[in-house]
């Protein structure tokens, strides 16, 4: 047993201790309170936080651990075979959660790569990150993320690209056979991107009734949906049928805002991306895709403004390993949320007991409070007063994961 004293605690809900102890046995964190209130019992190990913060794992809901971040993600996947590619995947992984990510989702993992590194660590064969996991994502023929002569997202011999479909009857069978193969949400595209500059600027792709058939089989199997997703009209067919989750969300307006709140959706921005695309002339990307971003981030911090005042759900997300972010990064996020009107404690919140609610698993995970597993990080400074001391590693002193530790520079310092 384990007892973490004079602690700035966040506890990820809201709720902040200037002077608290925290108590861990095993993989549970079975007590929290001010100092003066929590009873230590004999044999305790004691670690003395000396007024350093102490708060939850961080999350990032918009992963994809199986590539790097590269101004050309297409041809990164396709120079590697699949097994090469699912090593690549749990190294990832690993960078992730020294960086104070534990707990992330993977959304489009082109070969089932990420599936088989969620399996390892969760079987106890590998440590690593809490991994919620899509496998292959779901599109439609010429669409976002497909295969073409022009973006050969993977080598024939590598696991393909995701499932390729057309039609109600393909839709349901790709849900079918990703949950087979042991998807724990399913992620869609249903509008193409902005990095997309053989298609101009975003469209809509999967029909009404498709995204009706996604959504319907994926309610049938018990998983979450996921969608990229950016304009306002397909927004409305991913929300009323039922969406967890709309991913990016460039061009929505007020109208996709009034549905997020009456259906509970979360909205995940990953808005460092773009920002980092909109500047995209230094990381070689192309100019329609340097101007399609700054103009989708003039809505885009229009309408988050906006969902901040009417309470929308937001989750935190990158897009790390998709285009430029690297992974460990998700706090580059929070600093994003935070310019654009999020308090620190509720970019906090967003990136932890939030995150949990939209991966389904915030009765295990996501805040510092009794029964909770023990997914903790020591931070030498006040990330309250500036989030962005959330992005040196060298602040994050402790991560651990289930009471484990992932990395502990701490006991030198005390």
């Amino acid at each position: 047993m384990k007892a973490f004293t004079h602690a700035r605690v966040i506890d990820g809900r809201g709720g902040f201790i200037p002077d608290g102890t925290v108590v861990v046995d095993g993989s549970t964190i079975v007590n929290v309170g001010a100092a003066s209130g929590v009873e230590i019992l004999e044999g305790t190990e004691i670690i003395d936080c000396g007024g350093r913060t102490l708060m939850p794992g961080l999350m990032d809901a918009h992963t994809h651990l199986e590539t790097t971040a590269s101004n050309n993600v297409i041809n990164e996947v396709a120079q590697y075979n699949l097994p090469t590619r699912t090593m690549r995947s749990y190294w990832n992984a690993l960078e992730t959660i020294r960086a104070g990510i534990t707990t992330v989702r993977d959304v489009a993992d082109i070969g089932d790569c990420v599936i088989a590194v969620r399996n390892v660590i969760n079987q106890k064969l590998l440590p690593g990150p809490r991994i919620i996991a899509s496998g292959k994502a779901i599109n439609q023929t010429g669409g976002h993320a497909s295969m073409s002569t022009e973006y050969q997202w993977s080598r024939p011999d590598a696991g393909g690209s995701g499932h390729c479909v057309d039609g109600e009857a393909e839709c349901r069978r790709a849900i079918r056979t990703e949950v087979a193969a042991g998807a724990d949400l399913i992620k869609i595209y249903v509008t193409s991107g902005l990095y997309d500059p053989f298609l101009g600027k975003p469209r809509d792709e999967f029909s009404q009734k498709e995204i009706e058939a996604l959504c319907e089989e994926a309610a049938n199997s018990g998983k979450k949906v996921a969608a990229h997703c950016h304009t306002a009209k397909s927004a409305k067919y991913c929300i009323e049928n039922g969406v967890a989750s709309i991913e990016h969300g460039m061009m929505i307006n007020e109208e996709t805002l009034e549905l997020m709140k009456a259906h509970g959706t979360f909205w995940v921005p990953t808005t460092i991306v773009y920002q980092m695309m909109a500047d995209g002339a230094k990381y070689g990307l192309g100019s329609s895709t340097i101007e399609n971003s700054r103009k989708a981030l003039v809505n885009q911090e229009k309408m988050f403004r906006k969902a901040l005042d009417m309470g929308i759900k937001i989750g935190i997300g990158t897009d790390c390993g998709g285009v430029l972010i690297n992974h460990g990064e998700t706090a580059r996020e929070l600093e994003c949320l935070n310019r654009w009107g999020m308090t620190a404690m509720d970019c906090i919140r967003a990136a932890t007991s939030a995150n949990a609610e939209l991966l389904g698993i915030d009765s295990i995970t996501g805040s510092v409070e009794a029964g909770k597993e023990a997914d903790i990080l020591i931070v030498d400074g006040d990330p309250l007063e500036d989030i962005r001391i959330l992005q040196n590693q060298e602040k994050i002193l402790v991560v651990m994961r289930g009471g484990e530790y992932y990395k502990d520079t701490f006991s030198g310092l005390c």
